[in-house]
């Protein structure tokens, strides 16, 4: 953990590489009161974070951003022994790391007010920070989800208490060497930002709760996300949450274009994705040929070591989400799904699985965080519509039509935070808005919209003599 500049090394919990559970690494489990020391030292440097200049913000991002693509082939090797994330998706997620912070940069020299006129006067509004965050982040996306919570803030002029998924938190442990390193060089104090280890139901629960803690900005499961609706209080909060997100392909889709976005949405990083394809909704006319499709493509990725260049699926992050995976497809089954390809599991590598289902089925139900395809049948894009909102979730969905006119219906009817036409719905660029509804979120993320969710707006009012 990294505290007021300081570093400070226990072996209190191991860390694992998920593909061979080989130790990699140890970090420190803080204690509750550890961690209340931490923010209680953190509040001291709001003043001192809110009053950098625009510019000297532009250069401490630009400065990360470089150092972060100094270092690309060995983060995106940490990221693929902490994560056990492919090490071509890896690299992918250290060169959107640069993007975002090099967003945040641009971003922080363009926060405007606006001008209200008065009769005698004017009234002005600024956005300021809000003070203290507290980030919290999962596993899966262990650096760039990071960037997505530390860049804005920095650019807003936010202190920072990070607190990274103890299941993979190396890619945070070096990114806050890189900060480190670029404050010292912009002498900046450096109890402006802090690196918070060890088990969420006390780090993650103590910034929840903290008084001191002015904003939490979580990413991960809904249950958690529920548990910081109830206990943080007066202060605000972020939610980027879970979905079992639909992708609609129509008869009038392009099939081909549907098969591989498909594939590619639904096993990227071993379907441990939020924004994953959850289910595949096909009108029956073209349900077969998409089908067979989907097999083939499904065929072609390669399973295993994930620090191999050809490998496209590796493992699931623990021997507990493998077995969880397991026995879903195995209820699933029990349900009356049919097995059309896959269903194996080796250790802690779940097998790219494609299943036939009916819309009632586990699959289509919850969050399967693995590399399962659920597919259903169905007459028409009512139904498909009809289907997919009859969900908790509402993050992304995706749809296939050649129609722009089906496109605009199905997108206006969709209750989703999202809706990725002829693309899957795990679709996402840096810049874009990006959160859920219903119980997949609250607020949203991408660089411009987090700098707005991460600040507060104050209003001037100037009265004249006139």
């Amino acid at each position: 953990m990294f505290i007021n500049g300081k570093w400070i090394l226990r072996k209190d919990l191991e860390v694992f590489n998920p593909y061979n559970l080989e130790t990699i690494g140890y970090i420190p489990s803080l204690s509750r009161e550890e961690v209340r020391e931490a923010i209680s030292i953190a509040q001291e440097y709001k003043d001192t974070m809110k009053e950098l200049s625009p510019s000297k913000r532009y250069g401490i991002l630009m400065d990360i951003a470089r150092e972060i693509q100094r270092r690309k082939e060995e983060l995106a090797r940490i990221i693929t022994l902490d994560a056990g994330k492919p090490i071509r998706q890896s690299i992918i997620e250290v060169d959107r790391c640069i993007g975002v912070f090099k967003l945040a940069a641009f971003y922080a020299k363009e926060m405007r007010g606006e001008t209200i006129p008065l009769e005698d006067g004017i009234i002005l509004t600024k956005r300021e920070p809000v003070g203290l965050l507290g980030a919290i982040t999962p596993f899966n996306f262990p650096l760039n989800l990071v960037a997505h919570k530390v860049a804005p803030a920095i650019a807003v002029g936010n202190v920072v208490v990070l607190h990274p998924s103890p299941k993979a938190p190396m890619a945070a442990i070096e990114l806050t060497k890189i900060i480190e390193k670029v404050l010292k060089k912009r002498e900046v104090p450096l109890g402006v930002f802090h690196l918070l280890t060890g088990r969420g139901e006390i780090v993650g629960d103590e910034i929840v709760r903290n008084e001191n803690v002015n904003m939490v900005s979580f990413t991960g499961s809904v249950e958690v996300g529920e548990s910081i609706t109830r206990n943080a209080g007066f202060k605000k909060i972020t939610l980027e949450l879970g979905g079992n997100n639909p992708t609609i392909v129509l008869k009038d889709a392009p099939i081909d274009r549907a098969v591989k976005s498909t594939v590619r949405g639904k096993f990227l990083n071993a379907g441990q994705v939020c924004i994953s394809v959850g289910k595949v909704l096909v009108e029956e006319e073209v349900a077969e040929s998409f089908i067979e499709g989907v097999i083939r493509e499904t065929k072609k990725l390669k399973v295993g070591d994930p620090m191999k260049r050809e490998t496209d699926v590796g493992p699931l992050i623990t021997p507990e989400s493998a077995e969880r995976v397991e026995n879903l497809i195995k209820q699933a089954l029990e349900e009356g799904g049919k097995l059309l390809y896959g269903g194996k599991r080796e250790g802690n590598i779940v097998y790219p699985t494609v299943m036939e289902v009916d819309a009632d089925n586990i699959l289509c139900k919850v969050e399967v965080f693995g590399p399962v395809l659920p597919i259903v049948r169905v007459e028409s894009m009512e139904e498909a519509v009809e289907i997919s909102n009859n969900s908790i979730y509402g993050l992304h969905a995706g749809v296939f039509t050649r129609d722009i006119e089906k496109a605009l219906w199905i997108a206006d009817k969709l209750e989703y935070g999202g809706v990725i036409i002829n693309n899957s719905p795990t679709f996402r660029v840096d810049n874009m808005p990006f959160g859920g509804v219903k119980r997949s979120g609250l607020g949203r993320e991408g660089v411009k919209y987090a700098i707005e969710e991460m600040s507060e707006i104050k209003t001037v009012v100037i009265k004249l003599d006139r």
